[in-house]
């Protein structure tokens, strides 16, 4: 009896071992060394960039100069939101960003927002880079969390994938036809 239960312990601490804990995720091994430098859309900051610096050179470098995306989201009404993005090492930064008028600006917003999405940082640059075609996807694996009115994050999710190059119909593929864009 004795000697299964010393088994069962080296084994479910070789297990541990070989599971990856919440420090050794997914984004270690994809992001390694200076990643951000083969990104040419990224500014250099000097380091690896912060979360709002990651999400502001996409919109100016990418996103407001995509012809479609600009049309798409002057369909959709006004709508706030706060993005919080979570660093694994650094900790989370809050950014306001607002379309119809477009703003973007570091801290939370003065008004309630429409919207609070909180996401891992890499999660965020793993789809900036093209390496996830669902802006979406992390909320649906439960890395993210969301808070509010869903129809807001289907519509930030519209611009972004519009602004990577789908079409607009292309973006509103995986959800029931009827739904239009921009509409609460």
């Amino acid at each position: 009896m004795a000697e299964e239960n010393e088994e069962k312990a080296l084994s479910e601490e070789n297990n541990e071992k070989l599971a990856p804990t919440e420090k050794e995720e997914w984004w270690k091994e994809e992001f390694q060394g200076e990643w951000w430098k083969k990104i040419e859309w990224i500014k250099d900051h000097g380091g690896e960039p912060s979360g709002i610096m990651l999400f502001i050179d996409y919109m100016l470098d990418k996103a407001i100069i995509t012809p479609e995306a600009v049309k798409v989201a002057s369909l959709i009404p006004h709508r706030l939101m706060l993005l919080e993005i979570v660093h694994p090492t650094k900790g989370a930064e809050q950014l306001s960003f607002m379309i119809s008028p477009t703003s973007v600006n570091p801290g939370i917003p003065d008004a309630e927002p429409d919207l609070v999405l909180s996401f891992n940082y890499y999660d965020l640059a793993r789809f900036l880079m093209d390496k996830e075609n669902d802006f979406t996807m992390p909320f649906w694996l439960g890395r993210a969390r969301i808070y509010g009115n869903l129809t807001v994050l289907i519509d930030l999710a519209d611009i972004l994938e519009v602004a990577k190059g789908k079409t607009i119909d292309q973006a509103k593929e995986s959800r029931p036809f009827i739904w239009p864009v921009g509409h609460p």
